[in-house]
């Protein structure tokens, strides 16, 4: 539904997004990660036709942002980081403001505000001042009035800013919910562990470009670095350590509790050798309580990548 190709942004001498490509697929939500000065932001606004490339196209479906952009802006839904609400007027007034915006006669708006309002549940706010409501309401309500045009992409930088745990989860859950009937959604956010429970799938951008896309399954495999496997032994042993130093594929022993023999390990082998690591452990007599791979997580992608310490398999 979005198709970013070679997409090229210049501000004079400085190189902004460098040519840049990545695709999200229909009803699904794509989150944009990288250190300040990446590039998210830049790319949102390019695809929002806030922002005229330097070279590059960028389609929504069959339409082309920078040759259709009428056409374009119909079909999006954009919210800014840090956006403003009119705090004088009230909730539905400031939907309805926007619906105005995108040309929908009077019965159209009153059928899109109801239909906005209802689904980010703003429905018993209606009536009340934008300036009276939480951080979480205003962000609701900045939602409902990029949905208020029923767009089929969504761009959003940011969302989560500045809310609070509680609020996090709920628009969390609000933005799982449109992608589920059918929204296609591109996320800008700096709380990774947001974006861990909410993408379908994820590009880590840095200097402009970017550097792995895909489903964090996907880019762990695709990662030339070792997995992590988190060991409990029912007691300590020399004969643990032992072990780990002969195993060829098996390196990086480190304790991970003071009172516990708990540790954690590096392996760089295939998934299929871990059972029988877990097998010879026990033939030579650890005890071992508890056996883990661990999962990768947004967060140690996104450093691996800011410290610009990792490689890509991107074949």
């Amino acid at each position: 539904m979005i198709q970013v190709q070679d997409l090229k942004i210049h501000y004079g001498d400085f190189v902004a997004v460098d040519n840049l490509s990545f695709s999200v697929k229909p009803g699904s939500v794509f989150g944009l990660i990288g250190p300040n000065g990446a590039g998210k932001t830049t790319t949102i606004k390019a695809i929002a036709t806030l922002i005229e490339p330097t070279y590059g196209e960028i389609m929504l479906g069959e339409t082309s942002v920078l040759h259709q952009p009428e056409q374009a802006r119909r079909m999006l839904g954009y919210m800014p980081d840090f956006p403003p609400v009119y705090d004088d007027l009230r909730v539905e007034e400031f939907c309805d403001l926007f619906a105005h915006a995108y040309g929908q006669s009077v019965a159209e708006r009153k059928e899109k505000v109801e239909k906005a309002l209802a689904q980010t549940e703003l429905t018993t706010k209606r009536r009340e001042l934008c300036k009276s409501l939480s951080r979480g309401m205003k962000q609701r309500a900045l939602l409902a009035k990029t949905l208020v045009h029923d767009p089929s992409v969504m761009l959003l930088d940011e969302p989560g800013a500045n809310l609070d745990p509680k609020a996090r989860i709920d628009m969390r859950k609000l933005l799982r919910k449109l992608a589920d009937q059918g929204k296609t959604i591109l996320v800008s956010s700096h709380v990774l562990t947001e974006l861990q429970d909410l993408c379908d799938e994820i590009g880590i951008m840095r200097d402009g470009k970017m550097v792995v896309s895909g489903s964090i399954e996907e880019i762990t495999q695709r990662k030339k670095s070792s997995r992590k496997l988190e060991i409990e032994l029912l007691e300590e042993s020399h004969q643990f350590t032992e072990f780990v130093e002969q195993w060829p594929t098996l390196s990086e022993l480190k304790k991970t509790h003071d009172t516990k023999a708990q540790f954690e390990i590096s392996h760089s082998g295939g998934r299929e050798e871990i059972p029988g690591i877990l097998s010879q452990m026990i033939e030579h007599g650890l005890k071992v309580t508890s056996f883990t791979t661990r999962k990768s997580k947004v967060e140690d992608l996104f450093l691996e990548i800011e410290s610009g310490s990792s490689e890509f398999d991107q074949n």
